[in-house]
């Protein structure tokens, strides 16, 4: 009778099995069939929350539903990234992932959520050069200037970033490692008010976002280097780093395109291929474009290498320079 009875709940079990593996594909083959969400872990108007939003808005007309961008600020981008890390597996919730999701999975820090297990890349968004740059009355005309200042006085030099533990200030621990030089680092919070100490000559150097081009274009600070590996095609006749007698160094800043975890594959298909699709758009290029952003969509499989490297280069920095996080 046991056997009987075993056969009989395998035969009721395994068609209803089978139905909810059906309503799980057609569901997925259906998305999306309600709004997605775009968080941002950045405040409106910052340049996470401008890609969100020319992409968004491409999306919405391609999928005839509803594309929301939200943002979600504080804990340097944690609470919105956590927000995407806990949302159900589904592909609703879209995360515009930046150098702070790498550099928190760098850290060290006890987090609630792994960055790098409980979220999945769907693609690149855009690749951002930064500049190294000084104040126009800087005696420190290049690299190798500044190089050699540094070494005539350890630590007398300083370079400034938005924070401690910002992609701003580990690049300039980079920096430090790469020349073998001292410098003296000082956080500000917010690119304005580092442009403003610059100018002023209160600190010697800083990496900063295409933002600064109209400052160097009017002859208010010095560019004297892009982090990339290849040159600004805003500013071509200004060297890289590593042409500058660095040839190890690269840093470059990104946007890119992350959901939850456990996404089934072909939502995430769908949604590269809607990004690819944004990104490709000729409006979307020329915008992108004006704000100094380079439009480079991926596969999911290159963003999770490119993302992993960027962790590990971090994880290197950090460690050396000794950086403590809150």
């Amino acid at each position: 009778m046991k056997k009987i009875y075993s056969r009989a709940v395998l035969m009721l079990i395994i068609p209803l099995l089978s139905i909810a593996v059906s309503s799980n594909a057609l569901a997925a083959d259906a998305f999306p069939t309600r709004p997605i969400r775009i968080v941002v872990p950045f405040p409106a108007g910052s340049a996470p929350d401008l890609l969100a939003r020319l992409v968004a808005n491409k999306m919405a007309i391609s999928l005839k539903e509803a594309v929301i961008v939200e943002d979600r600020v504080g804990a340097t981008g944690l609470i919105g990234t956590e927000i995407v890390a806990r949302a159900s597996p589904d592909g609703y919730a879209l995360l515009i992932g930046t150098p702070s999701t790498t550099i928190a999975a760098a850290s060290g820090r006890k987090l609630s959520f792994n960055p790098m297990k409980d979220l999945a890349p769907v693609s690149m968004g855009v690749i951002i050069s930064p500049l190294l740059v000084t104040g126009a009355q800087s005696p420190i005309k290049d690299v190798k200037g500044l190089i050699s200042m540094a070494k005539a006085k350890p630590g007398a030099l300083t370079y400034a970033s938005g924070g401690v533990g910002n992609s701003q200030h580990l690049a300039g621990e980079l920096l430090k490692q790469s020349a073998g030089i001292d410098l003296l680092h000082v956080p500000f919070q917010g690119g304005g008010t580092i442009m403003t100490a610059l100018m002023s000559g209160q600190v010697d150097v800083a990496f900063a976002d295409p933002a600064a081009l109209p400052l160097i274009q009017s002859g208010k600070i010095r560019a004297l280097a892009v982090g990339s590996r290849t040159r600004s095609r805003m500013l071509p006749d200004v060297p890289t780093v590593a042409e500058s007698g660095l040839p190890s160094f690269s840093y470059q800043s990104w946007y890119g395109f992350l959901t939850t975890a456990g996404t089934p594959a072909n939502v995430i298909d769908i949604l590269n291929r809607e990004i690819r699709a944004a990104l490709g758009d000729a409006e979307v290029l020329a915008k992108l474009s004006e704000l100094g952003m380079e439009a480079a969509p991926s596969t999911p499989d290159a963003l999770r290498i490119f993302m992993a490297e960027d962790v590990s280069r971090w994880e290197k920095v950090i460690t050396t320079a000794q950086i403590k996080f809150e």
